[in-house]
């Protein structure tokens, strides 16, 4: 069995965002899972299982915790950001092998630390076998906090790429065509500052999941676009 896990820490995301995810993912999978939230205050009931974050972590460092193995069972895992929109079946997620993680949308090629970039709104892994993320993080957390004063350094996202590219052989990503960014579509590589439109407003061929990183989140177009409508609930 695959384990799913989402983050909730602070207040930017009422507990219905992750309620909304759990929807998602039970409507498109015919797996069996167990779905786990990682959070510093909501209360779930059902099948939403509380993991307890660890105290003293801010914003997006929160989300390298589901690799210290003190914080969840070891594991087969399924992690998703909560503004994402799932569209059609993921089994192909629960069954890939490796470290599953999406090429970036902007810097796919060449981050802004030496080596390919990856988005780190889903990922697919064994806890078991990564614990060395949380490691690297936390030797070298007051370096990583001091990257936040960059204008495009992403955190958690930043930190699993500098990883990955220390052991290039780790890294499986998931075909490009699986997911797309709803700001800069399937295609990867685009400028980061053209705003002249919205272009994964359309479901792309053989799209699964789209990744709404940054603004706008799904909530703030869900009234105007049919399929975010649909699926966002």
């Amino acid at each position: 069995m695959v384990n799913v896990v989402c983050v909730n820490w602070g207040t930017k995301y009422p507990k219905e965002y992750t309620e909304r995810l759990y929807n998602m993912i039970k409507r498109n999978t015919t797996k069996d899972f167990r779905f786990f939230v990682l959070t510093d205050q909501y209360v779930y009931k059902g099948p939403i299982e509380v993991a307890p974050l660890h105290t003293g972590f801010e914003g997006w460092w929160n989300k390298l915790q589901m690799f210290d193995p003190e914080i969840l069972p070891a594991g087969e895992w399924l992690y998703f950001d909560l503004d994402v929109v799932i569209t059609d079946n993921i089994d192909c997620f629960f069954e890939w092998d490796g470290f599953g993680i999406i090429r970036d949308f902007i810097r796919p090629d060449e981050g802004i630390l030496p080596g390919k970039e990856y988005n780190s709104s889903v990922m697919r892994f064994n806890n078991s076998q990564f614990e060395g993320i949380w490691k690297y993080y936390m030797t070298n957390r007051q370096i990583w906090q001091s990257y936040q004063k960059q204008v495009h350094f992403f955190g958690d996202q930043n930190v699993i790429s500098s990883y990955l590219n220390s052991f290039p052989d780790i890294a499986n990503p998931f075909p490009d065509e699986w997911l797309w960014s709803y700001k800069k579509g399937v295609e990867r590589g685009k400028h980061a500052g053209d705003r002249s439109e919205m272009f994964g407003r359309t479901i792309p061929e053989g799209g699964k999941i789209c990744v709404f990183h940054g603004e706008p989140n799904p909530m703030d177009v869900v009234d105007e676009v049919d399929w975010v409508k649909e699926h966002y609930r």
